[in-house]
């Protein structure tokens, strides 16, 4: 199953691989994105609460710019219920 995401209002022809769906990245690119109060928005923030990190941050994680600390990224595994390795390859 694959789903094609929007970026700033357009369609983009990005498809996450199946292969990416459990990893960091993949997990934010599943979630719809339909509302103002989105899902992948509600997500960012909660990660960012929860690592006490800005919202920027979290992004870059997702786009690959920067990993989290082992701290950080096990506090994410046990949130998310998927193991870090999986989460950050």
């Amino acid at each position: 199953m694959e789903r094609i995401y929007k970026k700033r209002g357009r369609k983009s022809n990005y498809v996450v691989p199946e292969k990416e769906k459990m990893t960091f990245r993949g997990q934010y690119f599943i979630l719809p994105d339909r509302s103002e109060d989105t899902p992948r928005s509600r997500f960012i923030k909660e990660i960012a609460a929860l690592c006490l990190v800005s919202e920027t941050t979290v992004r870059c994680w997702i786009a690959g710019e920067y990993k989290p600390d082992a701290l950080k990224q096990s506090m994410i595994s046990e949130k998310l219920g998927v193991s870090s390795k999986q989460l950050f390859p």
